[in-house]
């Protein structure tokens, strides 16, 4: 028997017990149920198609290791082998948080472009959390993460196909976001994890897949023969700036024909290299998800509010910038500069002082002179604030300064400077 039916009892390998309440969604690999258990209301992944021993052994090995960041929904218990298979417990996935899958298919939209960075510093922190431990995921594909539309805050489930780095589970995935690499026959990796990487925040912001251009519109059946040539042998990125063969299409592609000329030009270049030649044939030299934490900084760091129409908008530089939604151009009219950082400070504007996904500065308006903004300190550590004559103030969380040339600002335990310009 490999499916459950409601009031079937499953026991764990720790002694604990989990009833069957009923079917939340099935898969390729098995169904998910939701189970009463002893510590209350979980859900159970229980394998239709039993995999091996090796598969086994692993997954109870992982359990006992314990999720190596917050952002996976990790196997917390495995059940013994009864009923023809076994499965796995984890937590319910919680209210309003929702497949990638019905983001890419227009069914969910993020509520804006902040929200999408959080989503992508969140993937990037918790790959960079795994491969830190020595596993890589092996089957990365749009279906492993679910996100809350408003704070772009991220889960990533099915997490039982995680391997150490090297060994191959067994779990073949899906080839569009395979590495290349892996398509023609090589064990998966935390490198090949790298490019699937690259692939889900390709999706991110620009919505489209970046290997799905005219080659794929093109194609009349989709075999796995044309599947390997598209995502392994003949691979070519749709923004490729040397050969224009596999462009987007119009109508069939619209949202990155939409969203790739407003990207910052850091964004588009790291793509760019990230997708050529050099890096589809070379593993080793794919971005870590440490330098794609700091190409998404500076995407947040160009993310400012439009003076015009109060929408966000993506700037390139501090003058002759052009909203994208308005059309409207207007200039930034002072900077923080922070190291190699060049914040733009706007009305409604939100800074990020390290490289978590929660802002440390809020650009407000003075309500007295609305010609004069101020940077409302809304992190939990207090700043000193140095004048050019020479004078320092302390500003506590929940206070505010001006924003004046020349003021040089401690930002407390983040032991960082910014003076703005």
């Amino acid at each position: 028997m490999l499916e459950l039916k409601k009031g079937m009892t499953v026991h764990l390998t720790d002694g604990g017990t989990a009833v069957v309440e009923k079917e939340l969604g099935r898969g390729g690999q098995g169904i998910v149920y939701a189970v009463k258990t002893d510590s209350g209301m979980m859900a159970l992944k229980w394998y239709t198609d039993r995999p091996d021993d090796r598969f086994y052994d692993n997954l109870a090995e992982n359990i006992k290791n314990g999720a190596p960041s917050d952002v996976f929904l990790w196997p917390l218990h495995i059940t013994r082998k009864e009923y023809g298979s076994f499965g796995y417990i984890m937590k319910l996935r919680p209210e309003g948080y929702y497949e990638f899958t019905g983001f890419l298919r227009a069914k969910y939209r993020f509520e804006s472009y902040h929200a999408i960075t959080v989503a992508a510093m969140e993937i990037c922190e918790g790959f960079k959390a795994l491969h830190a431990q020595g596993l890589s995921y092996q089957d990365l594909n749009d279906g492993n993460f679910f996100i809350e539309p408003k704070t772009g805050h991220v889960l990533i489930v099915d997490n039982d196909n995680v391997f150490p780095h090297g060994e191959k589970s067994g779990i073949k995935g899906k080839m569009r976001y395979m590495a290349p690499e892996v398509v023609t026959g090589q064990n998966p990796n935390a490198h090949s994890d790298k490019f699937s990487l690259a692939v889900i925040l390709f999706l991110l912001f620009c919505g489209n897949h970046p290997f799905e251009g005219a080659r794929v519109a093109s194609c009349p059946c989709m075999e796995e023969d044309a599947e390997r040539r598209f995502y392994g042998s003949e691979i070519l990125f749709i923004c490729d700036p040397d050969d224009s063969s596999n462009r987007p299409v119009r109508g069939v592609h619209p949202n990155v024909i939409r969203h790739w000329p407003n990207l910052p030009g850091i964004l588009r270049r790291t793509f760019i290299t990230e997708f050529g030649k050099d890096r589809l044939l070379n593993p080793t030299r794919r971005l870590t998800e440490l330098q794609w934490q700091s190409v998404i900084m500076a995407v947040r760091d160009n993310l400012v509010i439009c003076p015009h129409c109060g929408e966000e908008t993506y700037i390139d530089g501090a003058s002759g910038c052009r909203c994208m939604n308005c059309r409207h151009s207007f200039d930034i009219p002072s900077i923080l500069q922070i190291e190699k950082r060049s914040l733009a400070l706007t009305k409604g504007n939100l800074l990020y002082i390290d490289r978590d996904e929660v802002p440390d500065v809020e650009v407000i308006q003075d309500k007295s002179d609305k010609s004069m903004l101020l940077l409302k300190n809304i992190s939990g550590t207090k700043w000193s604030v140095d004048t050019p004559s020479g004078r320092t103030k302390i500003v506590s969380p929940g206070e505010v300064m001006p924003v004046k040339k020349g003021l040089i600002v401690t930002f407390g335990s983040f032991n960082k400077k910014g003076t703005i310009l």
